[in-house]
């Protein structure tokens, strides 16, 4: 079947989870002000609009527009997060390196397209460092580095005068929940992990050597759901053998389910070459921007999905898994991408597909087709899953890449110093 099919444009939905100032009380317990005179409302509202107007400069007259697009200059995403001001950009510069990336083969129909996206680098990339956040883009590249973690932008970003420009549904999509995830509102609890171990009977999905993706993620996800209990969430698989569940019924389990997430388990392959390996982890493209191997929005881009209604909090959950995958399991980091796959269109909950490595490399096929590579595969996702509930449950934010490193080492410290 059509992995895109839909059933035709939805009305628009607000997503469920929104951004709120920290430290914003509830309606309840706010103080009942009595009405001021007429004459001292007046002095009131004068003096608000002189702030709005000194303020102004911070947010709407900053942004620009390029391409039909707004812009806010990367000075002032800086000053948003408490990062010091970038220096300036030359004017021009040399490219300086160029970017493919490869689609799997297995899943090349669910992205809808065989266009592999080519951006080439127009400046050197710029760093900026806040206590443990940490944020670098390159002009010209749709890349980033979140807190150490490669993140795919929904657009380029841009070099205008000598000043480097980033996108503000980048901004507010993407670089806000991934450096402030503990503003994230409206994050639903997590009791129940519906665990989806992608193909099954005759779609056997990725093909090698080693074995068939299908019977790697059925074993990952049999393995992951044991931790999972143990951790005190109720788990669902879509599927429990090899069997064929259609793409539509994947999602749709979760759905009937309140207070569950949804992970999609499979293993990638390239068609370009055996040389592609790494991680890589997707969640619900927004709408109107491309998902991240394609050239360029597409008509489908601009409709409304059921995705689109937990699209903050999947990438969230997304976020918080790579970072556990990369800082349990060293593998190449691919990044965190956008995509436009049934399973996440087509889910109401917080949902992510995970790509555990490439079968098609041999040093990588090689690893996955052993059990205990899987499972440390499924222990870190388990603990990704946990990151994610704990942020939902007490605006924690999840550990990072540096975190889990960091755990890493003290303990081989540990067992090093033990007689």
């Amino acid at each position: 079947m059509d992995a895109h099919a839909t059933a035709g444009p939805r009305l628009a939905r607000r997503s469920s989870a929104a951004f709120v100032p920290a430290g914003t009380p509830p309606a309840s317990i706010l103080p009942v002000v009595k009405p001021l005179p007429a004459k001292l409302r007046r002095l009131v509202r004068a003096f608000a609009c002189l702030a709005l107007a000194a303020h102004a400069p911070a947010a709407e007259r900053k942004l620009q527009r390029f391409d039909g697009r707004e812009y806010l200059p990367l000075d002032a995403v800086a000053a948003t997060f408490g990062f010091p001001k970038p220096a300036p950009l030359g004017r021009t510069s040399a490219a300086t390196s160029t970017l493919t990336p490869v689609i799997g083969a297995a899943h090349a129909a669910e992205f809808g397209s065989t266009t592999v996206a080519r951006l080439t680098a127009t400046a050197a990339t710029i760093a900026l460092e806040n206590g443990p956040l940490r944020l670098e883009v390159t002009p010209g590249l749709s890349e980033a580095s979140i807190n150490g973690v490669r993140q795919w932008l929904a657009f380029p970003v841009r070099l205008e005068d000598g000043r480097a420009f980033v996108s503000q549904l980048d901004v507010t999509k993407i670089l806000e929940p991934r450096l402030r995830p503990e503003r994230i509102a409206g994050l639903a609890p997590v009791r129940t992990v519906v665990l989806d171990p992608g193909h099954g009977g005759h779609d056997r999905g990725a093909i090698s050597r080693f074995g068939f993706e299908k019977d790697f993620a059925l074993d990952i996800a049999l393995r992951l759901r044991p931790l999972l209990e143990k951790a005190g969430y109720k788990v669902v698989l879509t599927r429990m053998d090899d069997t064929f569940v259609p793409l539509e019924e994947r999602p749709a389990i979760a759905n009937r389910i309140p207070d569950s997430i949804f992970v999609s388990i499979h293993c990638n392959s390239s068609s370009t070459g055996a040389e592609a390996r790494g991680f890589e982890i997707f969640s619900i493209a927004p709408r109107g921007v491309a998902p991240t191997n394609d050239a360029s929005p597409s008509d489908r881009d601009l409709l409304d999905q059921p995705g689109h209604i937990a699209e903050i909090a999947s990438g969230a959950l997304a976020g918080s898994i790579y970072h556990a995958l990369l800082g349990q399991v060293p593998m190449v980091d691919r990044g965190l991408k956008h995509a436009r796959f049934a399973v996440l269109r087509r889910c109401e909950r917080p949902a992510v597909l995970v790509e555990c490595g490439f079968v098609s490399n041999p040093t990588e096929g090689s690893l996955i087709s052993a059990g205990p590579w899987r499972e440390r595969i499924a222990a870190a996702v388990a603990a990704g899953v946990q990151g994610y509930a704990t942020l939902a449950a007490e605006k924690i934010r999840p550990p990072t890449l540096t975190d889990y490193r960091a755990a890493t080492r003290r303990s081989e410290s540990a067992a090093s110093a033990t007689p």
